[in-house]
């Protein structure tokens, strides 16, 4: 459940209809500026200038700007379409930050700098990542394990291996325990 009211949010598209009403002649640029490293993770980086006129345009006098990232295969849009969700967002985040100039008010874009979309991928949250269960025999080598180096070996293993939170605790536990000896 979200902890806020998605219906304080506008949409982007809701702010693209309040720019077009009052800026009929706007001139919105996106540019992703994805590096081929940020490519090779599945990362996508996009800017938005907004230009509320061609002659802005022309003097290069951009109104506003708005970054946005997302990440290919995360829930929603992103399992096949992170780059446009990150464009998308990039031009809500860059209205957002000019809305006070059609609007008059310049409190809108410190309470909403948000769009709805963005804040409803908050509202789903991460998808919880289900744990492994620890081979047989795991706990009895922790137990006998009387060495730091090898609590170092059995805490990589766990992590790499997707075991639960309570299994890195225990090889916590018995860190603390090893060196409490000494």
């Amino acid at each position: 459940m979200a902890r806020f009211d998605l219906t304080k949010y506008a949409t982007v598209a809701e702010r693209l209809q309040m720019l077009e009403t009052a800026y009929s002649d706007y001139r919105i640029i996106t540019e992703d500026y994805s590096t081929e490293s940020d490519r090779a993770k599945g990362v996508w980086r996009v800017k938005a200038t907004l230009y509320l006129s061609l002659d802005d345009q022309l003097a290069d006098a951009p109104k506003a700007t708005g970054h946005a990232f997302e990440v290919d295969g995360q829930p929603g849009a992103n399992t096949t379409s992170a780059l446009e969700n990150a464009e998308t967002s990039a031009i809500g985040r860059c209205l957002s930050i000019a809305s006070s100039a059609w609007t008059g008010n310049k409190d809108d874009a410190a309470k909403s700098l948000a769009s709805r979309e963005e804040m409803e991928k908050v509202a789903r949250g991460p998808k919880p990542t289900p744990a492994n269960e620890t081979p047989v025999g795991f706990f009895d080598d922790l137990a006998a394990e009387t060495t730091i180096e090898g609590l170092m070996n059995m805490w990589e293993s766990a992590k790499v291996n997707g075991y639960a939170d309570f299994v890195r605790q225990a090889i916590t536990d018995r860190k603390r325990e090893i060196e409490g000896q000494k």
